[in-house]
């Protein structure tokens, strides 16, 4: 006598049960079957519970009940689609790219009630393109979108649920012709949120710290704030760098040592301009970089130190220019 696993048995009993509501199959010819793969439960479709006649060219949000079945609850105008949705609180959020769900005018980002049934545009103001991720931010009541779009900001924008109203991110948005975010996520400790795209990271917030920590990258200078201590810089070792006028000391004319000094403020460390002189420093690199911030390592010896300066940057092989008055 064969015996099989109680899964097995059960599994077998569960089509002889459910065998009325599937199609005319010859369940008897096709022996033991076995399921192999990650899941998390076993049920069957059951083609009643859904309105089998759909428009190819719209998207479709249904929901999910406890027992499997399906509901159809609208679709989006002609060409439109769904790409994302997550829940905050009771209210659940869709994204993509459509002009219209149900009978809600909406664009590209649209909220959904349960409770009565109802989707509601998100204000004005909002992705002005395609939206492809969403991240519900409960702790903060927030509704982040990523995409590639241009308004509230370049491929991220911020809904506050709390005031209704959209905003650009504390880092002003993500650089570059076709920045693009396809996914949005946070860490364990939900501290953070990763972007993944197609983008170039831009350094400029609004005022917002961004970061308490200072890059080890950057050597920490008196007065510099959580903003800039995290830019990443860029190396300029190869780069030609010339100053003028230099002091006319050499402990303090290597203009070189303006690039991370390797020790403390000081001569064979810090770079002067002559006295009573306005400075112009320019670095050609050579090649096309990309920079979204200037940080000075300014020098406090004798009273010295940069009072103003000014920055020049000019592209196509042209020098990048930084002017500074040094009193």
């Amino acid at each position: 006598m064969t015996t099989y696993p109680w899964c097995l048995v059960l599994l077998l009993a569960l089509l002889n049960v459910a065998r009325a509501d599937n199609p005319l199959v010859d369940f008897d010819r096709m022996g033991t079957v076995g399921l192999a793969g990650a899941f998390a439960g076993l049920d069957f479709f059951n083609s009643s519970s859904v309105n089998a006649s759909f428009d190819p060219s719209t998207s479709t949000l249904f929901s999910r009940s406890a027992q499997g079945s399906l509901t159809r609850i609208a679709s989006t105008n002609a060409g439109g689609v769904i790409s994302t949705g997550c829940a905050l609180g009771n209210t659940y959020y869709i994204a993509g790219n459509f002009s219209s769900i149900g009978d809600t005018s909406a664009s590209n980002v649209a909220s959904y009630n349960p409770a009565s049934g109802t989707f509601s545009a998100l204000g004005t103001g909002g992705p002005n393109g395609p939206v492809n991720a969403l991240f519900c931010d409960s702790t903060n009541n927030k509704l982040w979108a990523g995409g590639h779009f241009s308004s509230p900001a370049s491929a991220v924008a911020v809904w506050d649920a709390k005031a209704s109203s959209w905003s650009a991110p504390p880092f002003g948005g993500l650089a570059g012709a076709a920045a693009e975010v396809s996914s949005i996520t946070t860490n364990a400790s939900q501290a953070s949120l990763f972007f993944t795209g197609s983008f170039i990271t831009s350094f400029q917030g609004n005022g917002t710290a961004l970061n308490t920590t200072n890059n080890p990258n950057v050597p920490f200078s008196q007065g510099a704030t959580p903003f800039s201590s995290s830019l990443v810089p860029i190396p300029l070792e190869t780069a030609q760098v010339q100053g003028s006028p230099s002091s006319s000391d050499p402990s303090f004319s290597n203009i070189q040592n303006i690039l991370c000094p390797a020790g403390n403020d000081g001569p064979g460390q810090t770079w002067f301009a002559a006295d009573g002189n306005g400075a112009q420093i320019t670095a050609r690199t050579f090649q096309s970089i990309s920079a979204s911030g200037v940080r000075l390592g300014n020098t406090f010896l004798d009273g010295r130190g940069t009072t103003a300066f000014t920055y020049v940057g000019l592209f196509f092989g042209t020098p990048t220019i930084l002017t500074s008055l040094v009193v």
